[in-house]
């Protein structure tokens, strides 16, 4: 399932929550910005000193807020062209993935196997969701999947935030996926068969699809 420019995951078989493409308005609005702010800096630095009003550091003072604009426009476009072409791609499928070992996490720069025993919490809130002076900042709901790996790795790096509408799968069946068998260590042998997959079908809302194995 990863190829060879992810991490391998520590199963053969797991339950995949793919990453939906980046949507194209997004990425073609980029675009636009980009070359909006090259014609300007082109233009700005061409005019400069020919007139009496592009006169002294004022055209470079201009040239230089719209190139690091542009400069931020270009590498949040090649950002997205990137991971369009990752996503649209089985075998470099960006995800979260659970598994008997436990969750996988492949994003974009970040391949991440996160034993189930080093999960410290599995929410469904929303970003700066704690402190008083956030209050009246914007939330965005996210499922966050924290972890403590003994060795005092907090922060960033011990946590990872989903927002729903990044997943190309139904966000309440990959929650409740994700927590039932980080809650239920007894039910992880159903993980990598038609059980599990049956049961992840019931977390959907689905007619269940697959025929669990009898016996």
């Amino acid at each position: 399932m990863f190829n060879r420019t992810f991490e391998r995951a520590p199963d053969d078989w797991l339950h995949v929550a793919p990453l939906r493409r980046p949507p194209l308005i997004l990425t073609i609005a980029f675009g636009l910005i980009t070359l909006m702010c090259g014609w300007i800096v082109w233009g700005v630095l061409a005019q400069a000193g020919t007139t009496p009003s592009m006169q002294g550091p004022m055209p470079y003072v201009i040239a230089v807020m719209f190139g690091i604009l542009g400069l931020f426009a270009v590498l949040v476009f090649l950002n997205l062209i990137a991971a369009s072409r990752s996503r649209a791609s089985w075998g470099n499928r960006q995800c979260i993935a659970v598994g008997r070992s436990g969750i996988a996490v492949r994003f974009q720069g970040a391949a991440v196997n996160i034993p189930w025993d080093e999960v410290t919490g599995i929410w469904a809130t929303t970003t700066n969701s704690t402190g008083a002076s956030q209050a009246r900042l914007v939330k965005t709901p996210v499922l966050r999947i924290e972890r403590d790996t003994g060795d005092g790795t907090e922060g960033v790096l011990g946590s990872w935030n989903i927002a729903p509408f990044a997943l190309d799968a139904a966000p309440q069946a990959t929650y409740a996926a994700v927590h039932f068998y980080w809650v239920t260590p007894a039910a992880r042998h159903e993980l990598g068969t038609t059980l599990g997959q049956q049961r992840i079908d019931g977390f959907a809302g689905y007619a269940p699809t697959t025929v669990a194995p009898r016996g």
